[in-house]
């Protein structure tokens, strides 16, 4: 598996210079979203906030995707 900068749903070329679509990381953080928005207890969570926590939990599936070590998976 590749990295946070991989094409979610690869396109085009596939060459990095020809870029298409979301990137896994993007992706992630937009599901991520998605769920956070509809959960009743973060009507009082700004926006901002719903964003950065997305954005967090999107690194931290990215991270254990690609961890090397079985056991850290």
């Amino acid at each position: 598996m590749s990295g946070e900068n991989d094409f979610a749903y690869p396109c085009g070329s596939g060459d990095i210079r020809d870029p298409c679509g979301l990137t896994k990381r993007e992706l992630f953080a937009a599901m991520a979203m998605q769920g956070l928005s509809g959960a009743s207890w973060t009507e009082s969570v700004s926006a901002d906030d719903i964003a950065r926590y997305s954005v967090q939990q999107a690194d931290a599936l990215l991270a254990k995707l690609l961890a090397k070590d079985p056991a850290q998976r």
